[in-house]
């Protein structure tokens, strides 16, 4: 009964740090993301980051031009708030309209931002989350120091 106690208690332990890693991570890849965003804070950027990042992994993807209501039903959120951030991106150069429905990331906003701060931050970041999560999963695992809340 004890051994059963003790394993849950473990087992809790481990999912407590996990997700303390996805944390860590979600807060530094947005904080940085949110950089190129002077004039708004964080949570009023959420929505145009997360619709830009559906047209990203589109375009990754090879996939035809995204629409809106491609976007609205993937994120779950209204049509009419994926427009909004659509125009927004427009604006701001980060995508834009191919055909009559159908949107892309623009590369040249992209190659614009290649060495950029936030990225590199973003990208070490998701290393540092990799590596903390493998070594939860080894055996013998070391219990190192988490990383601090990059700002």
């Amino acid at each position: 009964m004890a051994a059963k106690k003790s394993n849950k208690t473990d087992a809790l332990e481990k999912r407590h740090k996990q997700s303390a890693i996805i944390s860590r991570l979600t807060v530094a890849c947005f904080v940085a993301m949110r950089s190129g965003y002077d004039r708004k804070h964080l949570s009023a950027v959420f929505e145009e980051l997360l619709v830009g990042l559906v047209i990203r992994v589109n375009d990754d993807l090879g996939a035809p031009p995204i629409t809106a209501s491609d976007i609205a039903r993937h994120l779950g959120v209204p049509r009419s708030n994926v427009r909004r951030c659509l125009d927004l991106l427009i604006g701001e150069g980060v995508i834009r309209k191919e055909g009559q429905y159908g949107y892309r990331g623009e590369l040249d906003w992209l190659a614009a931002r290649i060495d950029a701060e936030y990225f590199l931050k973003i990208r070490d970041a998701i290393i540092a989350a990799a590596d903390q999560l493998q070594a939860l999963d080894a055996p013998n695992q070391s219990s190192a120091a988490p990383p601090t809340v990059a700002r």
